[in-house]
């Protein structure tokens, strides 16, 4: 689901508009109508290519929503085109195409306000599927991309979406370490190498940005769990929070963390993360919504009570579950 507001303000009001053309008494109003409902509706489209979420398959309630407002957008396009220019059609004819263009402007008004709500799941999650898997592996990667794991097609690294508070950060693989604090019984500052010793695992996880558009990957890292055993935990010990170069954050219980094996991956499609997607480590928030999936990360600490991170702050839930609202209501 397109929660940005480019997207769905303008297709909100250009659904409506549409609907409206059932009450509008006179055909001067239909004209007025015609061009607001095409330029609202062009501004929505715009803004769902713009938050790369051009997706009209796998089938699932995204593309379901997708496919009734690209519909309902081609069809009012094509009744404005004709009442101004085209004269095609006659008017009986006209009236039905243009209920038809309403019927699906409300089929998608409907589907889109259950998404946004979050009563309705918005888009396809690796998190329960059986190919979720993880397998033990090596950190080893074979820098060579891969193009499928498991059966599914993974999405080249060229066309993945990503987004940054301050854009890619440049992190020197040599100096790189990783910071273990908080309520630990023992603090850690780990070199690259040396989280490059802890077993490694590959795990099919889609990533779901909140604006919409998301992909499968091949994430290979280690497990938090793996990480926590190292400096053992003190009483109390129920979230913890994750700091990024460029001093973004985030946090997660404890419990979610632990009970669902959370990667931080190094590795991606097979290759090492590149900088632009996160080097070196990215958080693998399976389940979660994009932000809660940090890059960058250089310092983790343990904490007692829960610290809303740089979205968050910011009116984002904290919990960021795929398929409940993103924000704070």
């Amino acid at each position: 689901m397109v929660f940005s507001p480019l997207h769905w303000i303008p297709s909100t009001l250009a659904a409506l508009l549409t609907l409206s053309f059932a009450i509008a008494p006179n055909r001067r109003q239909h004209k007025a109508l015609g061009a607001a409902t095409a330029l609202l509706a062009l501004l929505g489209l715009a803004g769902y290519i713009s938050a790369g979420s051009f997706r009209f398959f796998p089938i699932d309630l995204h593309t379901f929503h997708a496919w009734a407002g690209f519909f309902a957008l081609a069809l009012s396009i094509f009744l404005f085109a004709d009442k101004i220019f085209l004269h095609a059609i006659d008017p009986g004819k006209h009236c039905r195409l243009g209920k038809l263009a309403a019927f699906l402007a409300a089929v998608a008004l409907v589907v889109g306000l259950l998404m946004l709500s979050g009563l309705a799941p918005s888009q396809t999650s690796a998190t329960s599927s059986a190919n979720n898997t993880q397998e033990l592996t090596s950190s080893n990667l074979s820098e060579v991309e891969a193009v499928e794991y498991r059966g599914t097609k993974l999405l080249p690294l060229n066309s993945q979406g990503n987004n940054a508070i301050t854009g890619t950060q440049r992190i020197d693989k040599e100096t790189f370490r990783l910071e273990v604090t908080g309520l630990t019984k023992v603090e850690l500052n780990l070199s690259y190498n040396q989280i490059l010793q802890l077993p490694a695992y590959s795990e099919l996880v889609y990533m779901p940005c909140v604006e919409g558009w998301g992909f499968y990957a091949r994430w290979t890292g280690f497990r938090v769990t793996d990480l926590l055993n190292l400096t053992g935990l003190k009483p109390g010990a129920n979230y913890v929070l994750f700091t990024s170069a460029d001093g973004y954050s985030t946090s997660l219980p404890m419990d979610y963390l632990l009970g669902n094996n959370i990667l931080l991956a190094y590795g991606i499609n097979n290759v090492t993360l590149p900088q632009d997607r996160g080097f070196p480590l990215q958080l693998v928030a399976k389940g979660k919504y994009g932000y809660k999936w940090a890059k960058w990360i250089t310092r983790i600490e343990v904490m007692n009570n829960d610290t809303k991170g740089y979205w968050e702050a910011r009116g984002y839930s904290n919990s960021a579950n795929v398929g409940e609202p993103p924000f704070d209501l």
